[in-house]
């Protein structure tokens, strides 16, 4: 089942003036519902467009972008409804908190779709577990907290929506390698048990290879490679080619089966070479 399909879309900033500038050109492209993707590409490569079409923050100058099999765009008076259906958390959405204590920041957007006050609740309560958001936290201000915690706030205000898509831009950026894997670990949880469709955009190669289930790579506005994330990470010279990199541990696999030893291919976490390197020692540890 698709979630998200982008339909030969192109978008254009400042069209007709000298600042022209095309973001995306022509791409086409398909999100499975009930996985986690990766969306990677250098800086200016056209990521931070494409997701914001998803949810109808731009609308794209060709093409068509369809959620659910919907054509987002057909009547513009009800684009509001596709931005409870695809949630949007901005890099760095900790800016974006207003309220007096975090419970009623993470309520805002349950409240403002007209829920329950139980229900409200049983959402705000939910989304903090899979934030790391304590119930005390929750009553405190979010002026208060530190910029971690504020993270996890804003996170959690877009998955008591409970999207059908999240969708998310650097979540784990500027954070320190345990704040990265609590938040990028709660996200993970929180796509197992939801069942819904998740979109991570990020520069990590090693946060793309633990987490995310297919990798989009983007490239001069155009989709690069698309495909499982042990596939992706296959083509190592494709990706350098284009100035990207794999993760750390698939470059030293990479480097030992060139120099003869018998490691497959695919391997693109820790736990993934652990377990080819004891074959290859014959179960023997230390």
């Amino acid at each position: 089942m698709i979630a998200v399909e982008i339909k030969n879309v192109s978008y254009v900033y400042s069209p007709d003036t000298p600042f022209r500038k095309v973001a995306l050109d022509d791409i086409s492209l398909k999100i499975n519902a009930g996985k986690i993707t990766g969306l990677m590409g250098h800086t200016g490569s056209g990521k931070s467009t494409l997701v914001q079409l998803f949810n109808g923050l731009v609308r794209p100058t060709e093409g068509q972008v369809l959620v659910g099999g919907e054509d987002i765009w057909e009547d513009p008076k009800k684009i509001s409804r596709f931005r409870f259906k695809v949630g949007l958390v901005f890099q760095y959405p900790e800016y974006q908190l207003f309220e007096e204590t975090v419970r009623r920041d993470i309520a805002f957007g349950p409240a403002n779709m007209g829920l329950s006050d139980e229900e409200i609740k049983r959402r705000v309560l939910e989304s903090a577990r899979f934030c790391g958001i304590s119930e005390e936290m929750l009553e405190k201000s979010p002026f208060d907290l530190s910029g971690g915690q504020k993270r996890r706030v804003a996170i959690a205000g877009i998955m008591a929506m409970e999207p059908e898509v999240l969708v998310l831009d650097e979540p784990a950026a500027g954070l320190d390698p345990q704040g990265r894997e609590e938040i990028l670990g709660g996200i993970r949880d929180y796509q197992r048990k939801k069942g819904n469709t998740v979109i991570i955009v990020s520069h990590s190669m090693e946060d793309m290879a633990r987490y995310s289930d297919e990798i989009v790579v983007m490239n001069k506005a155009k989709i690069f490679m698309h495909g499982t994330t042990a596939e992706v990470f296959d083509r190592a010279e494709e990706l350098s080619d284009v100035g990207l990199s794999v993760p750390q541990i698939t470059e030293l696999c990479n480097k030992l089966r060139e120099r003869g030893l018998d490691v497959p291919h695919g391997i693109y976490t820790v736990a993934d070479a652990k377990a080819a390197i004891m074959r290859l020692l014959g179960g023997k540890h230390d």
